[in-house]
């Protein structure tokens, strides 16, 4: 009789603190910041590595919405670091993307495949403002005069998207102000042929030909 009302009294404890079931999907808790519904999620064994509704995953998703301690804690479960979106995009490009440098950082430390130049590239197309994002990518060796597919540096996409923050920033950072397309259009001649007034007024002032 005593063994029976321990081994009952065992499963009562074991129950009281069992977490509940999850009231909300896994994609709602990571895009509202629900840490306890995440926590719900990962004990009742939901896979953190299956695509989301919006084609992301759910470290993808808390990457790009900052969200430090849900990145660490997908991470400490096992979700894919350098998985993909259907676009390209792995967590730490979304983070570099949205200026999310902090998280960035974390992402590194545990190994995120990385490489500046290229996400330079697409952070420039993806028409960025970030000051801080490219600070990071600089200060990690992303090169100011790669290019990309159609012979394009950072600079000479800022000019195309009208993108004078970026381009400001981009110049100030050392970029070639004479850098040609692969065409041999100059960043001037291109601003100009665009008839972006700020654009060509940056240029000359650092001295573009």
């Amino acid at each position: 009789m005593l063994a029976l009302l321990l081994a009952i009294s065992v499963a009562l404890l074991a129950a009281c603190s069992e977490p509940d079931k999850p009231s909300i999907t896994l994609y709602l808790a990571v895009q509202r910041g629900d840490l306890d519904q995440l926590e719900r999620h990962l004990y009742w064994g939901t896979d953190i590595n299956a695509v989301l509704p919006n084609g992301q995953y759910p470290l993808q998703v808390a990457a790009d919405k900052g969200r430090i301690i849900m990145v660490r804690t997908l991470l400490k479960h096992g979700a894919d670091i350098d998985r993909l979106t259907a676009q390209g995009d792995s967590a730490l490009d979304l983070a570099i993307l949205a200026g999310r440098t902090q998280v960035a950082e974390v992402l590194l430390a545990q190994g995120a495949r990385f490489e500046p130049s290229t996400l330079l590239l697409k952070a420039a197309a993806s028409g960025t403002t970030d000051r801080d994002s490219l600070r990071f990518l600089l200060d990690r060796g992303a090169d100011l005069e790669t290019r990309d597919a159609d012979g394009d540096t950072a600079l000479l996409i800022a000019i195309r998207q009208d993108n004078h923050r970026l381009a400001t920033h981009l110049v100030n950072a050392g970029a070639d102000v004479n850098v040609a397309s692969r065409d041999g259009e100059s960043a001037l001649a291109l601003a100009r042929r665009l008839q972006v007034q700020e654009l060509i007024r940056l240029l000359e002032r650092f001295g573009a030909r």
